[in-house]
């Protein structure tokens, strides 16, 4: 049990490391913006002043905005910094402009719980925007860093509808260990996946000669006059048609796996036939 007071800052301090290492910056932001709203649930849970509750409503409008900015941002360095750094500051302004006395009643009204619950009215504003718009970008976008998005702000939901500091904390780390896992899934897949096909790329291919036993097939592909096809059609019809052929051998039966060996290149593994 001495562990769980930690846990979050465990999760956080890994997810932002791994992070930084693999120059993920929308991931690093991301896990940033949670470890901030698990510091402020965890202050304004254990008060029951107004500025808390000012607080509160703040973080739960904040933390699904800056989520779905960053699932649609696309994954360069400087623009996402900028980008974040803007957004925290214009949202800081916005807290401390809800935080004047004259503006205490716009205050009170979008901190006041929707019925009779604990998330803010302008929270659950926020959240269902949020998860509709991460929605949105996982359908069209279906890969890991979106997934994890995704159910990252379900995860903050359930922290900001919790009663009790540890219970937010716990929930919030669960975001953060949902964005760790799919940083590790995007990492595995730029490792060992080839981008334009989808297929394993050719590094999946020699791990995969190693742990070969017994019989087994190996089949190449080749397109044939590859160069002058691109040279008479351009390099994009050249793309569509790797992809073509890559979806094609993606559906190849006997349990054969395919993979891109390089350019026009392609091989599929066939286990235990000889």
């Amino acid at each position: 049990m001495w562990l769980l007071p930690a846990y979050p800052l465990l999760v956080f301090l890994a997810g932002a490391l791994l992070a930084w290492r693999f120059r993920r910056w929308r991931m690093l932001v991301a896990t940033l913006s949670l470890a901030a709203a698990e510091r402020a649930l965890a202050v304004t849970l254990a008060s029951s002043t107004p500025a808390a509750h000012v607080m509160a409503a703040t973080a739960a409008a904040a933390l699904p905005l800056n989520l779905t900015a960053l699932t649609w941002l696309p994954e360069r360095g400087r623009p996402v910094v900028g980008w974040s750094v803007g957004l925290v500051a214009a949202e800081a302004l916005a807290a401390g402009l809800l935080a004047q006395p004259e503006a205490a009643p716009i205050a009170g009204l979008l901190a006041h719980p929707f019925a009779g619950g604990r998330l803010p009215a302008i929270g659950l504003l926020a959240f269902s925007a949020a998860l509709a718009l991460a929605g949105l970008r996982l359908t069209l976008r279906p890969q890991a860093l979106e997934c994890g998005m995704f159910w990252a702000l379900v995860a903050a939901l359930l922290a900001f509808g919790a009663a009790a500091p540890a219970s937010a904390s716990i929930a919030l780390a669960g975001a953060g260990l949902v964005l760790l896992v799919s940083l590790v899934e995007t990492s595995h897949a730029i490792a060992y996946g080839d981008e334009l096909t989808g297929l394993p790329s050719r590094r999946a291919l020699t791990e995969s000669l190693l742990r070969l036993e017994g019989a087994y097939t190996i089949a190449m592909v080749d397109i044939d006059h590859f160069k002058v096809f691109n040279d008479t059609y351009g390099h994009d019809a050249g793309d569509q048609l790797l992809r073509m052929l890559g979806a094609r051998l993606a559906e190849v039966g006997g349990g054969g796996r395919p993979f891109r060996y390089g350019g026009e290149e392609f091989a599929v593994i066939f286990s235990d036939t000889p």
